[in-house]
């Protein structure tokens, strides 16, 4: 239960939209609760944290299973990213 409250803790300091919405810049955003139907679900989604370091090393607030990536260094971790699966990134 404690991983579950520090998870929607994390959620809701994202900003997403209140529903599933193309944004501006062409990026698909989801809820909070739309990311937790799709866990609940067993799908298989790649959570990549991009925080700054500084933001990442200053928080205890983690979703359980996510990947951490330097979003400094996106250039050189993007080409490893499955084509097939959805990904969700997560930052302050």
């Amino acid at each position: 239960m404690h991983w579950f409250l520090r998870f929607l803790l994390l959620i809701s300091l994202l900003v997403f939209s209140s529903s599933v919405i193309a944004a501006g810049d062409g990026v698909t955003r989801i809820t909070k609760e739309e990311l937790k139907a799709k866990l609940d679900k067993g799908e298989k989604i790649i959570i990549l944290d991009v925080r700054t370091k500084s933001s990442y090393n200053g928080s205890t607030m983690r979703i359980k299973g996510d990947v951490r990536k330097e979003p400094d260094m996106a250039e050189s971790w993007y080409k490893e990213l499955p084509m097939d699966k959805e990904i969700v990134t997560y930052c302050t």
